[in-house]
């Protein structure tokens, strides 16, 4: 069967080592970029092979409604906007325009994965997604974002925490995403450059469509600062509990 060329950045997360060294059921937790020009061979795909039945926008209002994603037939589809309480604080993307260089931009970054972890809407919105996948009753569940990086890629750090998976696998997971975005990067990238944008403002543009294991450090840490450590974030902050947790497990691992 064809790979899929769209959505941008997607991936599968079943087969990744968990808990008691079971492995994430395949075709069950899927992650990727905003849902947008589609192929049709690319949603049979998706609802097909992967069995896609519900999908997750981690996005705001102002981004689905520019950008909305595309019907895919068979799937229900849930809007789960994390960063809805974090412009106030000024660490969202939308203010990322303000940033004049290349150190205020991985700053202003470090500041928006400390926000996505203390921020109590983010901690609403998050809990929101992992109800999401408490009540999936069947397919496979794929969540995103714009890129698929930071929101998607938090959300899937604190999946990925609660089946077990080790956090030198999570950051390979995430990291993924500079390789799985290169092409579309380099795309935005040369429009920029053809449009006269100065090599400072391609840099400062480059820190925002990639990830950096220091990014997401920086939400271990604030979580750890926080509340003692990444578990005790997930128990405390998202209130799971030791009950969902196990549910979590029983659904989505697997005997390796």
């Amino acid at each position: 069967m064809k790979e899929l060329t769209r959505p941008v950045n997607f991936r599968d997360l079943g087969g990744l080592k968990g808990k008691d060294g079971k492995k994430i059921r395949p075709f069950s937790i899927l992650r990727s970029g905003e849902l947008v020009r589609i192929p049709a061979e690319d949603k049979e795909i998706l609802t097909g092979k992967y069995q896609l039945k519900t999908i997750v926008d981690l996005r705001g209002e102002k981004e689905y409604q520019e950008s909305p994603d595309e019907k895919i037939e068979g799937t229900s589809y849930h809007n789960v906007d994390i960063l809805q309480k974090i412009h106030e604080t000024g660490a969202d993307l939308g203010s990322l325009e303000s940033v004049r260089d290349v150190h205020g931009a991985n700053f202003h970054m470090k500041k928006l994965y400390e926000q996505m972890v203390l921020n109590e809407g983010a901690q609403r919105g998050f809990r929101e997604f992992l109800d999401l996948l408490l009540k999936k009753e069947e397919g496979a569940l794929l969540f995103h974002c714009f890129a698929g990086k930071d929101r998607t890629g938090l959300a899937a750090a604190i999946t990925l925490t609660i089946l077990g998976v080790g956090k030198e696998d999570i950051l390979e997971d995430y990291l993924r995403t500079n390789e799985q975005r290169k092409e579309e990067n380099s795309l935005l990238l040369g429009k920029l450059k053809e449009q006269n944008f100065s090599e400072e403002h391609c840099s400062i543009v480059e820190i925002a469509l990639t990830v950096n294991a220091e990014f997401l450090e920086t939400a271990y840490r604030a979580a750890e600062k926080q509340y003692g450590s990444f578990s005790q974030y997930i128990s405390k902050a998202l209130k799971v509990t030791k009950e969902e947790e196990e549910e979590l497990q029983r659904r989505y691992l697997v005997e390796a």
